[in-house]
């Protein structure tokens, strides 16, 4: 043993806890130029960047808030989830993957359904949540916009998607 490791540590530096006074999600960066953006301003400015005008990716709740108007929506088929019917697994099970996915977009599926107006006039209107398994489409997705389409035929009112899918869930397949 040499004689440096014989020496006793002393008492080091006493370290502070330092305490965040700015509360989580106030600020953002922008992905393109880096700079810091309020976000109340960031929504004021509809989720543009007022310094490179580059538009920050929404999710789909956000685009229903800001596409309809504000009195009145309603969210549609919130009770049509999916399950693991095949019982799927990769490198994670299937199962897994959704609890994941559902806890990190707040989520159940990734189709949000909502009926509102657009300017006082009635519409359902859909969006896709990129950020739940790339908006992939599975059976709840599926059955969500048949079930509102099929209401916009019987009612008679303008139905509208945003699209934001990467194509079919495959995990689902029967």
């Amino acid at each position: 043993m040499s004689w440096l490791q014989r020496i006793k540590k002393g008492p080091g530096t006493l370290k502070k806890e330092r305490t965040a006074s700015v509360p989580e999600g106030l600020w953002r960066k922008c992905p393109r130029c880096n700079s810091p953006l309020y976000r109340p301003e960031l929504e004021k400015n509809a989720d543009v960047c007022p310094k490179c005008d580059h538009h920050i990716r929404i999710g789909a709740r956000r685009r229903l808030d800001l596409f309809l108007d504000p009195e009145g929506r309603k969210e549609l088929s919130k009770d049509v989830v999916t399950s693991d019917r095949l019982k799927f697994k990769d490198t994670k099970k299937y199962k897994d993957r959704l609890s994941a996915a559902q806890k990190e977009t707040g989520e159940k599926d990734a189709l949000v359904a909502m009926r509102g107006t657009l300017k006082g006039l009635p519409v359902v209107s859909t969006a896709f949540e990129f950020a739940f398994h790339g908006g992939s489409m599975g059976y709840a997705v599926g059955e969500k916009f048949t079930r509102t389409a099929k209401l916009c035929l019987e009612e008679r009112m303008p139905f509208i998607c945003f699209s934001a899918t990467g194509g079919a869930r495959m995990q689902e397949a029967l």
